[in-house]
């Protein structure tokens, strides 16, 4: 009964519909399957950020799980000069970030409908976020003892280790709101992690490590530069 059920919402909600399409196309890839988003959601992170960036002339930024572009406006108004991707495995989202970017022409912003980076080919960037998508709305709810039913740890890592693929030496990874450790992670070694400090937003406190149990305590390491 409640599969029928879900599945008559997923016909009658545009929402529901898109996001039951992502899953069917990118079953094997899906993160967060929810497109909670706002614009300027992360401002001490972007300050960071730019603190970072700001001898490069014209940076390159990936926003890895754009949803319907909040994140990808944000970043332009902090660095004007940069050629944005975003990147968001929903249609729906994709193409109301479509949308407004038809309504407010950007020639250094574009839009890609994927779960996977594998698409972007040899493009690498300066900067990747991936903000709140290392994340699952029924974990956090739910808080299971394991997460492999939903959102298993090895999908993370693997994402991460594609990720690096994609990111400049030097360049800088920034994963926060996220339920595992980027220090976990095979490609951990390869970086320098920075602590944000000053920032208000509470560390995560329900965290996974690599066997998908879950673990105690805290994590606020959010911003990781690639070694050169």
């Amino acid at each position: 009964m409640r599969s029928t059920i879900d599945r008559i919402r997923d016909l009658a909600d545009p929402d529901r519909r898109a996001i039951a399409r992502m899953k069917r196309t990118h079953s094997s890839a899906i993160l967060q399957p929810w497109p909670t988003t706002c614009e300027d959601r992360y401002p001490e992170i972007f300050t960071a950020l730019d603190a970072h960036l700001w001898t490069l002339a014209n940076p390159r930024i990936l926003s890895f799980g754009c949803s319907d572009g909040s994140e990808v406006r944000s970043l332009r108004r902090w660095f004007p000069n940069a050629r944005i991707v975003g990147l968001d495995p929903n249609p729906a989202m994709i193409r109301t970030a479509r949308a407004h970017l038809a309504l407010h022409p950007d020639p250094n912003t574009s839009y890609i409908e994927a779960a996977d980076v594998g698409v972007l080919e040899g493009q690498t960037f300066d900067a990747i976020l991936a903000m709140a998508v290392f994340r699952h709305g029924a974990l956090e709810s739910q808080a299971p003892r394991s997460c492999s039913a939903l959102l298993p740890f090895s999908r993370f890592a693997q994402t991460v280790a594609a990720l690096d693929r994609h990111l400049a030496p030097g360049g800088w990874l920034t994963i926060w709101n996220a339920h595992f450790r980027f220090s976990d992670t095979p490609v951990a070694a390869r970086y320098h992690a920075r602590s944000l400090r000053f920032t208000r937003a509470d560390p995560m406190t329900l965290l996974y490590g690599p066997d998908d149990a879950r673990m105690d305590g805290s994590y606020s390491d959010a911003m990781f530069q690639k070694r050169r």
